[in-house]
């Protein structure tokens, strides 16, 4: 049995019983924190483009769509992944040297689900089994070290987890993984400076390949199924044999990930929430600032702070200010909190914080990085003109999967992200919804999500 027919195996015997108490308690959390996602995207520019797609080639299939309307599967789940990556609010998991965003697989899930005429316990599973797969093959394998994006996993947990609630048979849901895996792999590049709008967009491409893969493997059409460990497969790029036990797997998934309390890139949380407690303790005036000094995990630097992903010299758009710790530490002393507000074009080049992240020096501390990803430690100083040094340091930040979120800060993070784009009565019936997700259909929760207006 190859690696993909194993997990193919893995996939279809997934059952609802199988999953904890305490993944059934945190899976509307992270479901309720997809939404507020996808509906802070409507409207963002490169959003409506995709809209645009798939309202000319998605066709009047039977999916409908978060904002209105409706489309085929295919592109039903390009659009939701979309939205809910859009963002870059969603949530995430951390390994020690890779890192993925589990909320990648919530589009293709939800749309499955709706398709299928699933049940709320079904998208709950498949949200579920997705979360698991792609954690998995993190754990398992350095993707991002041998060059490539953390998409290229998507390849896997969408064809396992949309295949099984499709009810396709083992050998489909191989095969459909085989050759969305042999054909979708996407590369580091994507996050690399300058900061592109792909880096909002690659898993919405990944969803149209995927999704696209399980239907002609429905029709009889195959796949490289040793597509992992045969010649010139995904084990020779990686330079290391990828083996899952998967008989051994179950699906807690959701367990392990972790949810964003600021609109900034996963590893650069810790050091935002630093920022906010330290400047809710003292008032400090900006133009006092000599300087900001940032210690942080090796990670944090590599991604934001100039490190292997290097640095944008000049930050004028949203994609580059979320993946810049100087950006996030001067937004942060400046307005007391990192949400999307802090990325309207006319915040990012306005002067008081283009001048102040020129003041921001971010370097990597070694103990911190052992102390990763358990622990998130970030220590910043302050230096003011008057000499004055003010320091705070924090191990964690609220959402770290050791400090996970509860129903009530999902609330809370859903009712900013969604502020003034939908009126409170269609907001409180959403998150009943989601709340209820053991007790409704799928098509109940899209039929609210239709009333959202896309632009």
């Amino acid at each position: 049995m190859t690696q993909v027919e194993a997990l193919a195996k893995y996939a279809t015997r997934a059952s609802f019983s199988d999953l904890s108490a305490e993944s059934r308690r945190q899976l509307p959390i992270h479901i309720l924190d997809s939404l507020g996602c996808c509906i802070a995207a409507l409207g963002a520019g490169p959003v409506m483009a995709c809209r645009e797609q798939v309202a000319e080639f998605g066709g009047t299939g039977p999916c409908q769509l978060i904002g209105g309307g409706n489309a085929n599967p295919v592109y039903a789940a390009f659009w939701h992944t979309a939205l809910v990556r859009y963002v870059d609010f969603m949530d995430n998991f951390l390994a020690p040297t890779e890192t993925c965003h589990t909320a990648d697989n919530f589009g293709p899930v939800l749309t499955a689900a709706e398709y299928a005429s699933g049940s709320g316990r079904d998208l709950m599973l498949g949200v579920a089994l997705a979360y698991t797969v792609q954690s998995r093959l993190v754990d398992h394998a350095n993707f991002m070290t041998r060059g490539f994006d953390h998409t290229a996993q998507l390849a896997l947990s969408y064809g396992a987890a949309c295949g099984r609630l499709l009810g396709l048979s083992e050998q489909q849901i191989a095969h459909a993984i085989a050759m969305a895996a042999s054909s979708d792999a996407s590369f580091a590049v994507i996050r690399a400076k300058p900061l592109s709008q792909w880096k909002g967009l690659a898993s919405s491409q990944s969803a149209l390949g995927s999704m696209h893969t399980l239907f002609l493997a429905r029709r009889g059409v195959e796949g490289p199924l040793r597509v992992i460990e045969g010649p010139l497969g995904v084990d020779n790029l990686l330079h290391m044999r990828v083996r899952i036990d998967w008989d051994r797997e179950g699906y807690e998934g959701v367990t392990e990930s972790t949810i964003k309390k600021y609109n900034s890139m996963i590893h650069t949380q810790s050091a935002v929430h630093c920022m906010v407690e330290l400047v809710k303790s003292h008032e400090i005036d900006a133009s006092q600032v000599v300087s900001i000094e940032a210690e942080v995990f090796q990670l944090c630097y590599d991604f934001s702070g100039g490190g292997l992903y290097g640095v944008d010299r000049v930050i004028r758009t949203k994609e580059q200010a979320d993946h810049s710790l100087p950006y996030l530490l001067a937004v942060a002393l400046l307005d007391g909190d990192v949400m999307p507000a802090q990325f309207e074009p006319d915040r990012i080049i306005r002067p008081d914080v283009q001048t102040l992240l020129k003041r921001v020096s971010v370097r990597p501390n070694h103990e911190y990085t052992d102390q990763y990803p358990h622990k998130m430690p970030v220590k910043i100083t302050i230096r003011l003109k008057d000499g004055t040094a003010i320091e705070h340091e924090v191990q964690d930040y609220p959402g770290l999967a050791s400090h996970p979120f509860t129903w009530e800060a999902s609330v809370e993070k859903f009712d900013k992200l969604v502020s003034g784009r939908l009126d409170e009565g269609l907001g409180r019936e959403i998150k009943g919804a989601v709340r209820s997700l053991e007790t409704i259909q799928v098509r109940d929760l899209m039929k609210l999500l239709g009333h959202l207006k896309a632009s």
